[in-house]
């Protein structure tokens, strides 16, 4: 599983101009078992779709088959489901 933090402080949406328009995006972590986790960039589509504070994992949905067959991320639609609420559904 790969867990992804919204951590306090670094959790508000930002956006960024394009020359399509303007971006919005939230800054998150990814914990892939280094020393420490990397940042990344949650694409949304407007700001109130931010994530709250938390922990979360990578929505299979997410995932989708690439040009020459590969497994990979959906750059442009990543959704997350907390583990908070995966675990409570488990039990």
């Amino acid at each position: 599983m790969i867990k992804i933090s919204i951590i306090d402080g670094h959790n508000l949406p930002q956006s960024r101009s394009t020359q399509k328009g303007v971006r919005y995006f939230q800054v998150a972590y990814a914990h892939l078992g280094g020393a420490y986790p990397g940042q990344i960039e949650i694409p949304l589509k407007n700001p109130g779709e931010a994530f709250a504070i938390g922990d979360y994992t990578v929505c299979l949905t997410s995932f989708q088959i690439g040009k020459y067959k590969n497994l990979e991320l959906n750059p442009f639609e990543l959704r997350l489901v907390s583990i908070k609420q995966q675990m409570a559904k488990a039990s």
